[in-house]
């Protein structure tokens, strides 16, 4: 979910999605061969099963499917569709299909069979899951993070019940955007549904027996995707001032702001893949990590125990993650674009390297360190519209600067000056600009003092 829209899955933040696309493609899909006597290569089960995958997409993320039955039946996950009024799928002829019906749903097995209005298209062969053995050679294909038709293989590492409902557990790898994609035996037949991971171990990786699946292929009437959509919860997100970063060093801000996307990476495919509770208990963990662990930055660990204490009141999982969603993406809020403009028009300051006579060189490295640090966080929020938020950072770093490099008295009044001279700009790109010619400034005369003298 982007930080403002409401939607009823959990989204990774922008920057880390990729571009969705079905790579692998054939001019025309071609019929699976009969199953065959001998086990086949990865590569031979690849080539015949490609022509029947198709890449699902929704406003809010993407999934993978199969052709697993007559007139354009397609098996794909449950929680791939959930919440969506309306999709694309992309067939492996690149063609997309906007026309989608829903022939059956299994919530619990997390299963969905749709159904497109195409022809010649092949269903893979579906064989029984109640006869696979631990042990077992896999295949597992699927669109990870849009990158389409990705192969993986492994064994069937073991069968498993969780609440009730049997999964098969495979080392073959899938990773988000895999979800609904076919894992195939040595002999091309479907056995399973790729359908979560658990990215809290190895190769903890599970789908449905595609067993569950064949009474929902049965089905012959389909209704259009929208009458499916379930009601998104609502969103409270709060709104900080770019204030609540004062007293936050920028090392600490970084780790926190990495903290904070690191837990939405992991939490919310888990989310999207129906475990609510695990993705609630790795948001409130980073929270309370970030209580413990960073110094300072009392403005951003405030408002995530208020996310905490949020979630705290409420009784379902769903709920809880979606507070602390609201926590995270309220501070996430500070870095979204808002249109700052480039630099204005002023008088640049000059650091002589002969002022640094005296500085000690681990004092110059420490101070050119704050300042990269400053401007590696600072700069993009600025170039993303937020230039309240580069000014607050910039300010902080040379509060950090005067109590790491005593022995630098030039460089920390150049510095000391330009957040006084900031402060009398009415508006807060000029602020920002006013300090980041200063760390120019002081940056330049160290590299400067550093050159070697011809």
């Amino acid at each position: 979910m982007g930080a403002y829209s409401r939607t009823g899955r959990l989204r990774v933040p922008r920057g880390v999605a990729v571009a969705a696309g079905v790579a692998s493609a054939l001019a025309a899909p071609t019929a699976l061969a009969q199953t065959p006597a001998a086990p086949l290569t990865p590569a031979q089960i690849a080539r015949l099963a490609i022509p029947s995958m198709v890449l699902i997409r929704t406003a809010t993320g993407q999934g993978s499917g199969f052709f697993a039955g007559a007139e354009g039946r397609i098996i794909t996950n449950y929680h791939v569709i959930r919440g969506a009024t309306e999709a694309v799928i992309v067939t492996a002829d690149r063609i997309e299909h906007k026309d989608i019906e829903v022939i059956g749903l299994d919530k619990p097995h997390d299963l969905a069979v749709l159904r497109i209005g195409t022809r010649g298209q092949r269903p893979l062969p579906l064989g029984d899951s109640r006869t696979a053995g631990v042990g077992e050679h896999v295949v597992a294909i699927g669109n990870p993070l849009g990158f389409g038709d990705t192969i993986s293989d492994g064994l069937l590492s073991g069968v498993r019940e969780f609440d009730g409902i049997g999964l098969l557990q495979i080392s073959a790898p899938i990773s988000p955007g895999s979800s609904g994609g076919p894992v195939l035996n040595d002999r091309g037949q479907v056995i399973g549904i790729s359908t979560f991971v658990l990215k809290q171990g190895q190769n903890l990786n599970f789908a449905v027996p595609i067993d569950a699946a064949k009474t929902l292929l049965a089905g012959s009437t389909g209704k259009p995707l929208a009458a499916f959509a379930e009601a998104a919860p609502g969103r409270r997100i709060p709104r900080h001032p770019a204030s609540i970063l004062n007293g936050c060093p920028v090392p600490q801000l970084r780790a926190t702001y990495e903290a904070i996307l690191q837990a939405i990476n992991v939490g919310a495919p888990l989310y999207n893949d129906g475990n609510y509770e695990a993705c609630y208990r790795i948001y409130a963990g980073a929270a309370l990590t970030v209580a413990a662990t960073i110094r300072g930055c009392a403005g951003p660990k405030a408002a995530l125990a208020t996310g905490v204490g949020n979630a705290a009141k409420l009784s379902g999982w769903s709920d809880k993650a979606w507070a602390m969603r609201d926590a995270f993406d309220g501070l996430l809020a500070l870095v979204e674009p808002g249109g700052a403009g480039g630099p204005p028009a002023r008088p640049k300051p000059v650091l002589a390297p002969a002022a640094l006579a005296g500085c000690a060189a681990a004092d110059q490295a420490a101070v050119a360190s704050t300042i990269r640090d400053a401007i590696a966080i600072g700069a993009p929020l600025y170039d993303d519209g937020n230039p309240e938020a580069c000014y607050r950072i910039y300010a902080g770093a040379v509060a950090d600067i005067d109590r790491q490099a005593p022995g630098c008295p030039a460089a920390r009044a150049l510095l000391d000056q330009s957040v006084r001279d900031a402060e009398r700009q009415p508006e807060a790109a000029g602020k920002a600009w006013v300090i980041r010619d200063a760390f120019d400034a002081v940056t330049g005369a160290i590299t400067a003092a550093k050159a070697p003298k011809r």
